[in-house]
């Protein structure tokens, strides 16, 4: 008698089915943002759907998160809207825990926004969620120690993975310029560790921390340019390079738990450096030191309301850059400073102008893109015994004029169904470049029915 494969496997599995123990969770949740300037779907990627399947049998654990992302314009239905967000096994010995395969890390003590989380790459198409959904898994090893009242935790990232930005998005509010036809040069040295020390004491804990790594962000590495074209009276062509710098982390964190409050404190100091690139072309060289840090207070009433008010800073320290000119670019100086061609005027103009871009950070918290110092104020109160949650959270940016009020409400209809209005606003300045007025037209409504089971 022949048995089908898929009651083979059945059959397989079925006794470590019986021996251990499965669990199975997910989440239904599709959800619009409307914008409030003309009522449209702003359409961005979303998941209206999310797995999680546990098998736990003696001292090991597998554990994976599935997703499926699609949106509401034009979907396409494919294989690329299956997210494996996450999928590792656990071991639990007598001294800690072990984990091996794709997981997502999460570092740090504030809430939200961390400098010091930098393992894990962000998806900027998430970037205003919390925890670990705008974050992306990556192959990794980790492994911690117990001592006491210590922890020591270690992290191995054998393949680098970089952020995730929205390119060529007319929906996404901040727009990230790259050149056509932009080549990359990713790390030779793809290999990424990381360490952390924690230790608990009797009104909180503090970690030190440390991660060598390279940046999820790109930065510019340099210029090529060919000038071939100009032996047939063409302008020569250019085509710009971007890179990944190498960068090392130190990190402090602290939280503590005086009475009824909750004190925060996180920092951070980035050593930056763009790798050598053995490419002929004009090098865009960084070398560059800066802080990041949090400090955040939270205080908790009897009647389940709750504040927290927290200061983020992004500070340069030292950014030391450098524009290495190549042989190719020299002589195109040279040949247009032996003519007076005046058709070739643009090209002197713009090869008269041409500088090293501005030095930005490449890791830290997601905020830093868009304000170096900003306050943010929060509360949360839950009423009708617990059955709708009410929040709102204002952002404040101090170096210049930048508001994003955030408000919404979560109700419970029932056990395992909730629906979730929230109001996202943003208010910028006159200034050039100033990262709130483009978020003015991103100012919409999100509804959610969401399902958990």
């Amino acid at each position: 008698m022949r048995i089908h494969p898929s009651r083979l496997a059945l059959l397989v599995l079925l006794p470590f089915t019986l021996l251990g123990q499965l669990n199975i969770s997910g989440e239904v949740s599709p959800s619009a943002m409307i914008r409030i300037s003309d009522g449209s779907i702003i359409d961005l990627p979303f998941r209206p759907f999310s797995l999680s399947v546990d098998y736990a049998l003696g001292d090991f654990e597998l554990k994976t998160t599935t997703a499926i992302e699609t949106r509401w314009k034009d979907p396409e239905f494919s294989s690329d809207m299956i997210q494996f967000r996450e999928a590792y096994l656990e071991w639990y010995p007598s001294f800690g825990e072990v984990k091996l395969g794709k997981m997502i890390h999460a570092w740090g003590a504030a809430d939200a926004n961390n400098p010091t989380d930098n393992l894990s790459p962000y998806d900027y198409y998430y970037m205003f969620l919390t925890g670990t959904d705008r974050k992306i898994g990556t192959l990794s090893m980790s492994g911690k120690a117990y001592l006491g009242d210590a922890q020591l935790e270690l992290i191995a990232i054998p393949e680098f993975e970089s952020n995730r930005f929205p390119l060529n998005e007319p929906d996404f509010p901040i727009n990230i310029p790259i050149p056509d036809g932009a080549q990359y040069f990713y790390p030779e040295n793809e290999f990424e560790f990381g360490a952390r020390l924690r230790y608990a004491m009797g009104l909180g804990d503090i970690s030190a921390s440390y991660f060598k790594g390279n940046d999820r962000s790109f930065s510019p590495a340099g210029v090529e340019i060919d000038l071939s074209p100009t032996f047939q009276g063409l302008p020569p062509s250019f085509m710009s390079h971007l890179t990944y710098r190498s960068t090392d982390v130190m990190g402090l964190d602290a939280v503590l738990f005086p009475g009824d409050w909750t004190l925060r404190g996180e920092f951070a100091y980035f050593r930056t450096k763009t790798p050598d690139i053995d490419h002929g072309m004009s090098k865009f060289t960084y070398d560059a030191q800066y802080l990041q840090s949090v400090l955040q207070v939270e205080y908790s009433f009897a009647n389940s309301v709750q504040l927290m008010g927290q200061f983020i800073s992004n500070k340069y320290i030292d950014t030391e850059s450098e524009f290495v000119k190549d042989n190719n670019f020299l002589a195109l100086e040279n040949m247009l400073q032996n003519t007076s061609d005046p058709s070739l005027d643009p090209l002197r103009t713009m090869l008269s102008s041409f500088t090293i871009p501005e030095f930005s950070a490449g890791m830290g918290t997601p905020f830093a893109m868009i304000a170096d110092k900003v306050v943010m104020l929060s509360s949360m109160a839950t009423i009708l015994d617990n059955d709708l949650e009410i929040r709102g959270m204002l952002m404040v940016n101090l170096d210049e004029t930048g508001y994003m009020l955030n408000a919404g409400g979560e109700y419970t209809i029932k056990e395992g169904l909730s629906f979730d209005a929230t109001l996202g606003y943003f208010i910028g300045g006159d200034e050039d470049g100033n990262r709130f007025k483009e978020l003015e037209d991103f100012s919409n409504v999100t509804l959610t029915m969401k399902y958990s089971f």
